[in-house]
């Protein structure tokens, strides 16, 4: 994996006991933050580079991948304080070419088929030397008017009536 990386619990939200490691003395007092959330701990590799987002719901059996947005931090990475105390900027549309944006909407879609998952999922990765890198799936995304996914639904031209709508329709 090396250094930096990222440490943190298997099933917990909002960046709940997320560390990122930059010497081996910050490891074991990581880990042992990621295991108060929860009993399993990932550790990865810190990437470098775009951070985006992309949502993903199904309308009439087909997969619709959302605009992507771009996440930037003031923190160093997207933490709690970043997500929900103003210290990040969420553009959407994402400031990536039009190659990169396809690439992460189809990993997006086939990450949500693969996983039969249904309702909305958000799709995470790092776009570095434009490659994008999947980083994980949030089956739970937030659906204030102010979270990624209505902004992602009100840049592809729906009102947040619509698409829940959508979305309701679809659990029934």
């Amino acid at each position: 994996v090396g250094l930096p990386c990222f440490v943190k619990p298997n099933r917990a939200g909002s960046s709940f006991g997320v560390s990122k490691v930059h010497t081996l003395d910050e490891l074991v007092p990581a880990i042992e933050k990621a295991y108060v959330e929860d009993h399993e701990v990932i550790i990865e590799t810190a990437l470098v580079g775009t951070e985006v987002s992309v949502g993903v719901f199904r309308k009439k059996n087909e997969l619709i991948a959302l605009p992507a947005t771009e996440i930037v931090t003031e923190n160093e990475f997207f933490d709690y304080e970043a997500k929900y105390l103003g210290k990040s900027d969420e553009i959407t549309p994402a400031r990536i070419s039009e190659e990169e944006t396809r690439a992460v909407q189809t990993v997006a879609k086939n990450v949500y088929d693969l996983l039969n998952l249904n309702g909305i999922a958000r799709a995470d990765f790092i776009i570095q030397d434009g490659i994008p890198y999947f980083i994980e799936t949030n089956t739970t995304p937030g659906l204030s008017a102010e979270s990624i996914v209505p902004k992602q639904a009100r840049e592809a031209g729906m009102t947040l009536l619509e698409f829940f709508e959508i979305l309701v329709k679809e659990a029934s």
